[in-house]
């Protein structure tokens, strides 16, 4: 079994969360596979695309997923900020930290300003 510390990342138009989780699992995954996280609370219906793993010199895995549910790289994954804060609520009872809390989305100001974002 691996220990694997995943993290996901919610958006509103306004405001962002990254969340993470230690994770164990018979296999790591792979860049653009999708991982399914229990949510009791919201359901589990969401996948999330693998985009990074990083793996450390300390043995610890870490996998990054792209943003739930972005279409079109709009830059956010809710349109309303209660159906954020819902989903935002509902990792943290399942487990899931946010340790730098609940940030500006300033990449959806870039993406609906029609700048190009920096890379």
């Amino acid at each position: 079994m691996y220990r694997i510390e995943f993290s996901i990342w919610l958006a509103s138009k306004t405001r962002w969360a990254q969340l993470t989780k230690v994770i164990e699992c018979q296999t790591i995954p792979r860049i653009g596979e999708y991982m399914k996280f229990n949510n009791s609370e919201v359901g589990d219906y969401f996948s999330w695309e693998v985009s990074q793993i990083t793996y450390h010199e300390s043995g610890s895995i870490a996998v990054w997923t792209e943003l739930l549910d972005n279409i079109d790289g709009r830059g956010y994954s809710f349109d309303t900020e209660a159906e954020f804060d819902e989903y935002y609520q509902s990792y943290l009872s399942e487990g899931w930290v946010s340790e730098r809390g609940v940030g500006e989305n300033k990449q959806y100001k870039v993406v609906s300003s029609g700048q190009v974002p920096p890379q």
